[in-house]
């Protein structure tokens, strides 16, 4: 069941992400009032749709089982957005997304598959580690560097669009406090409402806990939406996702130590299914400067490398976007 709504959650985030972009390529023209309506339900699809299957599923099975599973979003997106954006892979790209693929496969296949039922000991006894708190410091150096050299480099810098969506990703792929709260939720509400009432009442951990996992929620999802209507599809889901598999990944190592179930040959097959998601990413974010990302549409990145300016959006007749074209056409 957990991974049936995971699954689901990635397709929602897919469409999600690319109503966000395409609310970014026909800003400005004759078709504005779709550009608004494409913002507003890419946000809730990201903020809301996806993030409640999300917590639904890792009330279910252990998070490193699930957060590799996110990397599904880069092959839907591979799959949809010739048609939908009109933006086309390169043969680098489609080579990073079988690679995504592959390790997040393998990262699924080795992990854990069990898990113990989550009490407010247990809560208590992963989060408040030595470990868990060193994971947290260093992510929260990691995020103040990135977004410290993002706000230095200029709008439209593929290297700020790469340490953007790394950002995004790697916020929101911090699932220890959602998977926490998801599950204590389920073992909590299976005992009935009085017992719910009770343990999340009793003590203020629980509220932190789950207000923790919200505001990591929002935030990645104001990152994404920045770095979707700057940046193509195609390289941005891949970007985001990889380092949300990462950080899920090794949130859950070192916070929730769910690797320690498995056997020393396991381990080794899940590191190597990290690694090889890194290279996925590493070849998914390709970008040739000499090829425009979509059909008729160029960045203002791509227009100041051609003419040494930056110009303003395109007009309408230069943007194609099919899936835009398929909804408003009579």
């Amino acid at each position: 069941v957990g991974v049936a709504l995971q699954v689901l959650a990635t397709m929602c985030g897919t469409v999600g992400k690319q109503l966000l972009r395409c609310s970014k390529l026909v800003e400005g023209t004759r078709k504005a009032a779709w550009s608004h309506l494409a913002l507003g339900t890419g946000l809730i699809l990201n903020v809301l749709g996806g993030p409640v299957l999300e917590v639904a599923a890792y009330g279910q099975a252990p998070q490193t089982l699930l957060a590799p599973l996110s990397g599904l979003d880069v092959l839907w997106n591979i799959l949809l957005v010739p048609y939908t954006l009109g933006e086309r892979a390169s043969l680098t790209q489609i080579v990073g997304c079988i690679l995504l693929v592959a390790g997040t496969a393998l990262t699924a296949d080795a992990g854990p598959h069990t898990e113990r039922p989550y009490t407010l000991d247990i809560m208590r006894e992963r989060l408040l580690t030595r470990s868990a708190l060193t994971y947290i410091a260093v992510e929260v150096a990691l995020f103040l560097l990135g977004m410290t050299y993002v706000a230095r480099q200029p709008i439209g810098c593929r290297r700020r669009g790469f340490v953007l969506g790394c950002v995004a990703g790697g916020i929101g792929g911090n699932l220890f406090c959602m998977k926490a709260a998801a599950s204590l939720i389920s073992v909590t509400w299976a005992g009935g409402l009085d017992y719910f009432l009770q343990v999340w009442t009793s003590n203020p951990l629980p509220l932190i806990v789950a207000g923790s996992a919200a505001l990591i929620g929002a935030s990645s999802a104001v990152l994404l939406a920045h770095a979707m209507r700057e940046f193509d599809a195609t390289m941005m889901v891949a970007t985001y996702e990889g380092a949300f598999v990462i950080s899920g990944c090794a949130s859950g190592v070192a916070v929730l130590g769910e690797l320690d179930i498995v056997s020393p040959e396991r381990r080794t097959l899940y590191t190597l299914g990290v690694f090889t998601i890194v290279a996925g990413v590493l070849a998914a974010q390709h970008h040739d400067p000499h090829r425009p990302s979509s059909r008729g549409f160029m960045t203002p990145v791509d227009s100041a490398a051609a003419t040494g300016v930056m110009f303003s959006p395109p007009p309408v007749a230069a943007v194609s976007v099919p899936l835009l074209k398929a909804v408003v056409s009579p």
